[in-house]
């Protein structure tokens, strides 16, 4: 638990800083773009998510199970090159289709002819940006978190300092964002070349290909599904408003990227060192008690981080995009939420993962990308972007529950439940008070919301929630803040 906190901070750190980028940059882009520029550029990524599923085919998700393979120890130089080989080829194979047909691309992805000069620029980014996946996933496989972090951090620095060059000072609007990006995916992929010096053969394993196949392949629908369930409101925005679709979409980044970012910087964190935990512990015979306990933790900590937002979602709106309605903030916790849940999803993967039955992750994902595009279809056309915000909610709600029921049938975990809901009792009835009892002034109201937000650790600490060794390590944690 140790280890994987520890990790959890690290990678929270680079996490932090790598999900800053797109935090600041959205920041700065509602300066200096307009609301539909905006909303282009976010259709746009959406369909380059889509896309990269396509470009490894699932390997990057099975590279980590067997680089840490103990059975494929002396094996991993085969593991790296076999999967970085296939992936270059794809990757390649994509932009000479572009290069020939660019004119459909670019009314696939920008709606318009007009930007047809960007598409070669996007597929040359998504080559680079698959195949420095390779290398940041040895670095978290070795536990190298140091190198890890100069990676995050260089590209974050790069990031802020090339979008401003690009779209700031020279004004090159959308080319300019295209333009950034490329500059900085060049240079990661440079600071990685030790890694790819040091594992990379001109040798491609069969053996080791179809099991990566067999593993990663049924992992492409997982994250289809996925990729429905977390773009696919882009889209039905997009399409539902007809003309003014690109300024609806650029409003609702914001929202929708505030309540993203402020839960999946620490779930993102956790899901880094998450992985490699469970996997070294697929052995121990207390792992599933571990990982039962993990998800109480995660529970109470991300309540918290979601209990925060919730309570200053106007003025976090606010300062974040003024332009933007203000009542655009309650959409805040839906989105928020939806992401929480993707926490429990992830916890819940380990089993999946250490019985390699990853065919049943689709069946969850499925699930949860039928409701999602149900939801849109019935609440856009009524409830305008908030419809948008209540199917993520909805979604990952199906695919936790999903999950739950088709792990136990192969790695049974007892979760603590009942410390669970009254967790989520708790944060829910705190973050409701406001909405009935609120005294004016806004300073009044700033002092009453930071009492409610500690609220919840007033009753953990002293309503007989906590076990008398979460006690102990409490008071040892404290008793070795105060020697430092």
């Amino acid at each position: 638990m140790k280890r994987l906190l520890a990790h959890s901070v690290v990678y929270g750190l680079a996490e932090t800083i790598s999900r800053g980028t797109g935090f600041i940059l959205l920041f700065i882009y509602n300066r200096v773009l307009s609301p539909e520029e905006i909303g282009v550029r976010t259709f746009v990524y959406g369909w380059a998510a889509f896309l990269s599923l396509f470009y490894t085919l699932g390997l990057d998700n099975a590279f980590l199970r067997y680089y840490m393979d103990k059975n494929y120890e002396h094996r991993k130089s085969d593991v790296f090159s076999t999967a970085f080989a296939f992936t270059i080829v794809i990757g390649l194979a994509f932009l000479v289709a572009a290069l020939f047909f660019k004119n459909f691309f670019a009314v696939t992805f920008f709606g318009s002819g007009k930007y047809a000069s960007l598409v070669n620029l996007l597929f040359i980014i998504m080559v680079f940006d698959t195949v420095v996946a390779y290398p940041t996933l040895i670095l978290r496989a070795e536990n190298r978190m140091m190198y890890y972090s100069i990676v995050a951090f260089a590209r974050f620095v790069l990031f802020i300092v090339m979008n401003l060059f690009y779209v700031v000072v020279l004004r090159h609007g959308l080319d300019g964002i295209f333009e950034a990006n490329l500059v900085v995916v060049g240079v990661v992929a440079l600071i990685l070349l030790p890694i790819y010096r040091s594992h990379f053969r001109l040798h491609i394993a069969p053996d080791i290909f179809s099991r990566m196949l067999w593993f990663g392949v049924p992992t492409i629908f997982t994250l289809l599904f996925m990729r429905i369930v977390d773009l696919s409101d882009r889209f039905f925005i997009y399409y539902f408003f007809g003309t003014g679709g690109e300024r609806a979409l650029g409003f609702y980044a914001n929202p929708h990227n505030l309540g993203m970012m402020g839960i999946m910087v620490f779930v993102n964190s956790f899901r880094l060192a998450w992985q490699p935990f469970f996997l070294s512990l697929k052995d121990n015979p207390e792992a599933r008690g571990i990982f039962s306990r993990v998800a109480t933790y995660y529970t109470i900590f991300i309540s918290m981080v979601f209990l925060g937002m919730t309570l200053f979602r106007r003025e976090i709106l606010h300062i974040y995009a003024p332009s933007c309605p203000i009542d655009l903030a309650d959409l805040i916790p839906f989105i928020a939420a939806a992401y929480v849940l993707y926490g429990f999803y992830l916890i819940m993967i380990a089993g999946v993962f250490i019985r390699e039955k990853t065919m049943s992750l689709p069946i969850a994902t499925a699930a949860a990308a039928t409701v999602n595009v149900a939801v849109n279809m019935a609440l856009i056309p009524v409830l305008g972007i908030l419809g948008a915000a209540v199917s993520a909610l909805a979604a990952y709600l199906v695919m936790s529950v999903a999950l739950y029921i088709l792990s136990r049938r192969m790695y049974r975990v007892e979760y603590e439940f009942g410390r669970i809901g009254i967790v989520l009792l708790v944060t829910a009835a705190v973050a409701l008070v406001p909405e009935f009892i609120a005294p004016g002034g806004i300073w009044m109201g700033w002092v009453y919301r930071s009492c409610l937000l500690f609220l919840p650790v007033m009753i953990y600490l002293f309503g007989g929630f906590l076990k008398p060794e979460e006690f102990r390590m409490i008071h040892m944690l404290t008793r070795r803040g105060r020697r430092i």
